[in-house]
């Protein structure tokens, strides 16, 4: 099961709105609250106020559901997450950790969110390309609904050499893919591409980058299945390590940028 955490920096950003339009994308899911107040319970929202019911109520459902969507600002930082969305706005109600709640997230809605990194943070999760591109949407609207026309900066990571792309963000997600499904075909149609296309982006990064990323077996379509290198999987951690460091250093250099860019008008 894959676990999401939505947090926020203050009430009143969305985060109820956005765990429940992404529960609505997702196959399989359940989600949960874990808020204040009095406890209310239905078929529809889970709702705790103690944050050791809510760990055990993850926990029992692991076998019952392939995503678990959680309205749980708290648990971030303190529980291992698949990934982490910080809805986040600068007024006067901002938490006072809401910084650093921020720099934990792996996907930042409004100030100081990076959009580049929205489909990183995806890239690991077996989601089909089509409900990839309805998350990115639904993270769109949120964003301008926090943010409207604010300025923010972009980062795109890839690696060259001799002038040429070797690798980046596409066969990363390609190979995740694979990884998930044990099949170049079935890779290929989750990231809605062609087979052809698919085979052909990954021998142009095997001969760029001088080693094998797939071990292709014998029998099935389009010659059987298909497994990551050890080098494959070491590159795709590192790849998204370092894209994920990129994105909160520039998000961090950019918020002091624009705050002495406001001090001076």
């Amino acid at each position: 099961m894959k676990l999401w955490l939505i947090g926020g920096s203050s009430s009143q950003v969305g985060k109820s709105k956005l765990a429940s339009e992404i529960t609505d994308v997702l196959d399989k899911p359940v989600n949960l609250k874990l808020g204040h107040g009095k406890t209310k319970k239905s078929k529809s929202n889970n709702y705790f106020t103690n944050t050791n019911e809510a760990l055990e109520f993850i926990d029992s459902s692991r076998a019952k559901f392939k995503h678990c969507v959680a309205e749980a600002t708290r648990l971030i930082g303190n529980i291992d997450a698949d990934v982490v969305i910080f809805l986040n706005q600068h007024n006067e109600i901002r938490r006072s950790d809401a910084d650093e709640l921020a720099y934990m997230a792996d996907i930042v809605l409004g100030d100081n969110a990076n959009p580049d990194g929205w489909m990183a943070a995806l890239a690991p999760l077996d989601i089909p390309v089509s409900s990839r591109r309805k998350l990115i949407r639904i993270f769109q609207n949120q964003h301008e609904f926090l943010t409207g026309s604010q300025l923010s900066i972009r980062t795109k990571i890839w690696i060259n050499r001799d002038g040429k792309t070797v690798f980046g963000e596409g066969i990363a997600r390609l190979l995740s893919a694979i990884d998930n499904q044990g099949s170049l075909a079935k890779a290929a149609k989750k990231e809605g591409i062609s087979y052809r296309h698919a085979w052909g982006d990954i021998k142009r990064a095997e001969e760029r980058l001088e080693f094998k990323l797939i071990e292709r077996q014998t029998g099935g379509a389009h010659g059987g299945g298909s497994k990551l290198t050890e080098k494959a999987r070491k590159l795709i951690d590192g790849y998204w390590r370092i894209k994920r460091r990129a994105i909160r250093e520039s998000d961090k250099s950019f918020e002091k940028l624009a705050k002495s860019l406001e001090s001076d008008s």
